[in-house]
């Protein structure tokens, strides 16, 4: 009975001794912390690639036309580099080019040709601050001016016999916008990887949405008119027209951050 009461007692005392040490490291925090590394997080002096371009930019691209064809482009170049730990300066680059020729002999000899070419380019700086130090989460705000330009060419030349003539159809377009946003990135485990969000604010507005026509016929005599876009059958001998947009925007990117 004694022993038993005496095995009692030292198992109690075991207890509490253990709770106590137990009780001492919790409210000290040492004995279980470690260090988990997460994201590779850039700082000054370091680059970045990245992707995503946001639904208004989707959108503006695959709405591009001329009275000739329309066309697509995507950005093709999109970096970062670190101001400092903070400061980021980004810029993107947009481009497509498209031409089609077409020269042949139809008929009694007569040469027949078609050529066009439509073109864009838009360049979009910006500058982005940062705000949390963490190197799982990142949280910034930003600002950039796109502006580019867009042209079209078109060419007709017939040297029938009959009514030989030379028509040719140009417009060049220029454009200037302004983008604002929030946005949140996640590094991917220990890579010099994030995945974020970005939403906020853009417009742009393009100016020069008319198309200037030449027609030259058989007795050299020229004739000049013009014609907008929304409207390609009204001739005008004088017009202005301009068009633009203004609402939220959103984009998911993808980034990969190096240095030298």
């Amino acid at each position: 009975m004694k022993k038993n009461y005496l095995t009692k007692m030292l198992t109690a005392a075991f207890c509490v001794l253990f709770a106590a040490q137990a009780f001492g490291q919790i409210s000290n925090g040492n004995p279980l912390a470690r260090t988990i590394k997460t994201g590779n997080r850039p700082v000054k002096g370091d680059w970045g690639l990245f992707v995503g371009p946001s639904v208004n930019e989707i959108r503006d691209l695959m709405d591009k036309n001329s009275d000739i064809d329309t066309w697509y482009g995507l950005p093709l170049v999109n970096i970062k580099y670190f101001l400092s730990d903070k400061t980021e300066f980004r810029t993107g680059v947009q481009l497509c080019s498209k031409a089609y020729k077409t020269k042949g002999d139809i008929l009694d000899d007569k040469d027949y040709l078609v050529k066009s070419r439509d073109a864009y380019y838009r360049l979009s700086p910006g500058i982005a601050r940062h705000f949390s130090p963490t190197n799982i989460l990142d949280v910034y705000v930003g600002a950039a001016i796109p502006f580019g330009v867009t042209i079209d060419n078109y060419v007709s030349k017939y040297d029938g016999k009959t009514a030989p003539y030379t028509g040719t159809a140009k417009r060049t377009s220029l454009e200037v916008g302004f983008q604002a946003y929030i946005g949140l990135q996640c590094f991917v485990a220990d890579l010099p990887v994030a995945i974020g969000l970005e939403y906020g604010f853009s417009g742009m507005k393009y100016f020069g949405q008319k198309v200037k026509n030449t027609v030259l016929d058989a007795e050299g005599s020229e004739q000049t008119y013009y014609t907008t876009l929304d409207d390609p059958t009204t001739p005008y001998s004088k017009v202005k027209c301009s068009n633009g947009y203004f609402g939220s925007d959103l984009r998911v990117t993808l980034s990969y951050y190096f240095n030298k």
